[in-house]
């Protein structure tokens, strides 16, 4: 598995429908420290997906993220300050 940590800030954070568990899952898009914009999606991860609870959109974190050719896919995030 190809993971990552990248560290910006969440511009965008978007509530995606339920999982058949009923965990929350969101779509969220990180700008780094250069301008670059990634998209980034969640698993269906209820320890994760409630941390980001959609409360983190402006500010600064550090995300580890699984890399694929199709799709980025958040495992954990740490909010720095």
């Amino acid at each position: 598995m190809n993971t990552q940590e990248i560290k910006g800030t969440i511009t965008s954070l978007k509530r995606l429908a339920n999982s058949y568990c009923g965990n929350p899952n969101f779509k969220l898009e990180l700008e780094t420290d250069n301008g670059v914009t990634i998209p980034v999606s969640t698993l269906n991860d209820s320890g994760v997906n409630y941390t980001l609870g959609g409360f983190l959109e402006g500010s600064q974190a550090t995300l580890v993220v699984k890399v694929n050719r199709k799709s980025n896919k958040l495992l954990d995030i740490k909010k720095e300050g």
